[in-house]
């Protein structure tokens, strides 16, 4: 979400000196900060020259297609409209959000769509970096006194009725002299958001070697992963969000959302 929120305003700093900014500008800016896209179209609602000069644009609409933010990482369709936009343009900084935030005069807000495919997710998921940070993960939130646990392999699929079914491959490691075990976690469990803002998980299922995990234990831990599914986690951060569209089918996940940047003072 970050990297959303800075290329929506990193364009800015390529404003000449007659106030010319143009649909190209702003899409070579964007296709140089993500790893690949396969189609983009941008839209600016013209503004005067000297409103530009101060930093002011009326209305952004960004539609792409196979955008890659980042190497292996794919998004379906991304669409971004935003409320007018105001930024100190002299003290511009964009290398981190709360750098954004001190240059924002009026809160930075707009709508997003997203859309993400199961085969984008299962790409993303056998990405080695993504699975160290899976492995990290586990190191983290495992016992001290646990067998380690390899991420061998992760996969998701996407059922009807807005229901997830993820497969999880470990090996872990015998004792000594013995060969590593294999373990297979399946997990399935229905998604819904509450409130536009919390991610849920509804009847959870989970297997472990094809034998079913009590049902006690996976709603405590289902319950404890939910809590951290929460936009309202981000508002320390100065970002409001609410999801408006939350949609699965065996294709892909849709979803529709507001956000809003506050600066970092009240202007």
């Amino acid at each position: 979400m970050e990297w959303l929120l800075i290329a929506l305003t990193s364009f800015l700093t390529v404003i000449s000196p007659v106030g010319l900014i143009t649909d190209q500008i702003i899409a070579n800016n964007i296709r140089d900060r993500v790893n690949s896209v396969e189609e983009l179209s941008v839209r600016v609602d013209n503004t005067p020259s000297f409103q530009l000069l101060q930093g002011k644009v009326q209305k952004i609409r960004i539609a792409s297609r196979g955008l890659e933010p980042l190497e292996n990482i794919r998004l379906d369709v991304l669409d971004i409209e935003t409320d007018p936009i105001e930024i100190d343009v002299k003290n511009l900084q964009v290398s981190n959000l709360q750098a954004l935030r001190s240059t924002l005069k009026k809160p930075l807000q707009g709508a997003f769509h997203l859309v993400i495919t199961p085969e984008d997710i299962n790409q993303a998921l056998a990405d080695p970096k993504i699975k160290n940070r899976i492995q990290d993960l586990l190191k983290r939130v495992l016992p001290a006194d646990a067998p380690p646990l390899e991420l061998l392999n992760a996969q998701v699929t996407f059922l009807e009725n807005q229901r997830l079914k993820t497969l999880v491959e470990l090996q872990q490691s015998g004792e000594e002299g013995e060969p590593p075990e294999t373990l297979k976690l399946l997990l399935e469990t229905g998604l819904k958001i509450q409130q536009g803002k919390s991610l849920t998980l509804t009847e959870p299922v989970a297997y472990l070697n094809d034998r079913k995990i009590s049902s006690r234990l996976v709603t405590s831990i289902i319950g404890s992963f939910s809590d951290r599914l929460n936009l309202e986690t981000l508002e320390k951060q100065g970002i409001i969000a609410r999801v408006l569209k939350f949609e699965m089918t065996p294709q892909a996940l849709d979803i529709a959302a507001f956000i809003r940047l506050n600066p970092t003072s009240p202007n």
